[in-house]
């Protein structure tokens, strides 16, 4: 009798502990008090699923349709379930924004959008602070001096920023 089970050996326990009488390649016989002897087989791997909704660790992020070609890294706001690259001085859909894309997409093809938590980014060379909406949907350091005042997050490394999506500010 050995102590140690194969790697693809699976072990049902019921109370107390069973007694592993034999294994083989193919089965194992496990027993425990007052039970019936139960066998154990090694099942084949099935399929792949269909891949999940996007979850960066410690974040949130959803997958939308692209409404236009998007690049990875832009804010983007999402209209009639697709999203667009958002523009400090759009005041028309300021209101709707939604997150920074992960990845690039074509129009019509499914784009993974993050809302909040960490985000890295081996390209960026930000200073340590706060970061805000852009033109066109990019990043900046530089806060608006016109349209809308969209804090996006704060940068705690070079190549790291926490998003925290905060209510746009109008600027007169």
């Amino acid at each position: 009798m050995s102590d140690q089970g194969e790697a693809w050996a699976v072990s049902v326990e019921p109370a107390p502990a069973p007694i592993l009488i034999e294994h083989i390649n193919e089965y194992a016989v496990t027993l425990g008090p007052d039970s019936e002897p139960v066998v154990v087989t090694v099942g084949e791997q099935g399929p792949p699923g269909k891949a999940g909704q996007p979850g960066p660790a410690g974040g949130s992020a959803l997958q939308r349709q692209a409404g236009e070609t998007l690049s990875a890294l832009l804010v983007v706001y999402e209209q009639d379930d697709q999203v667009f690259r958002l523009d400090y001085r759009d005041g028309e859909n300021i209101d709707q924004m939604l997150g920074i894309t992960l990845s690039a997409a074509d129009i019509g093809a499914d784009l993974n959008v993050q809302r909040s938590g960490p985000l890295d980014d081996a390209g960026w060379n930000w200073a340590l602070g706060r970061v805000w909406l852009g033109a066109n949907g990019s990043l900046t350091q530089t806060p608006a001096l016109d349209g809308y005042d969209v804090l996006i997050g704060s940068a705690v490394s070079a190549t790291r920023i926490i998003l925290n999506l905060q209510d746009p500010i109008e600027l007169e």
